[in-house]
């Protein structure tokens, strides 16, 4: 994925984050796009399949490591007092040994599949509670930015718009160049729309079209601001 400079970016992200600043009011009632959804979710599954793929190896990768720590590290240890100077190491020999990790993913993986079941049925309601839930026992899922996505969809949909912008502002500032956040910004600049607020609306589009690469929210962008910058 091409990289901004970090001049540009941060700019891009202020200027964003200043137009935040000013919608913590009600918004009035947007039309749902379901089929623009569906082709958000699948973009998001693709993404997080992916970075599935990818700890899998990292995982395997390290598997060996991990036996070998774990075999040789207490002999170092044995016979040595428990004080500070061994906890470090007794503590590491204890998690070496431990699949909670795995266990943690899939858990995540799990709470994940059942919130887009309902996401998918239109149960925003149910979905949002499970997705929050996701996000606050496994704050350092990889499944977060998909989590937080889905989030802004449902809290969108439910007209529960000053928790959409929160989740939002997250995703800003912790995937700045996730194309899951771009589509966040699309719906940030729906809410602007939503508050009459049209020339801050095709700003943010501008800036979605011009520095996320993705052909497909490029494209979403740009027929967004058409319909506002006229």
């Amino acid at each position: 994925m091409r990289r901004l400079s970090p001049a540009l970016f941060s700019s891009v992200i202020l200027l964003i984050c200043l137009g935040l600043l000013g919608l913590r009011l009600s918004v009035s009632k947007n039309t749902a796009e379901m089929d623009i959804l569906r082709t958000r979710l699948a973009i998001a599954q693709k993404e997080t399949a992916e970075a599935q793929f990818r700890e899998r190896l990292a995982l395997e990768d390290s598997k060996e490591t991990r036996e070998t720590i774990a075999r040789n590290l207490p002999s170092l240890i044995d016979g040595k007092p428990k004080d500070s100077r061994t906890y470090e190491a007794r503590t590491i020999a204890s998690v070496v040994n431990s699949t909670n990790a795995s266990l943690q993913i899939e858990r995540a993986s799990s709470l994940l599949e059942r919130a887009k079941q309902d996401f998918r049925s239109q149960r925003f309601d149910v979905s949002n509670r499970q997705l929050e839930s996701l996000l606050v026992t496994y704050p350092d899922s990889l499944h977060g930015p998909e989590a937080r996505f889905l989030l802004v969809e449902g809290y969108y949909q439910s007209k529960d718009f000053e928790a959409c912008i929160q989740v939002i502002e997250d995703m800003i500032r912790l995937y700045p160049e996730s194309e899951l956040t771009g589509f966040a910004l699309l719906r940030l600049g729906k809410i602007y729309e939503g508050r009459d607020r049209l020339e801050d609306a095709a700003e943010v589009y501008r800036s979605v079209a011009s520095y996320f690469p993705q052909a497909e929210l490029k494209r979403q962008a740009e027929t967004s601001l058409r319909a506002v910058d006229l």
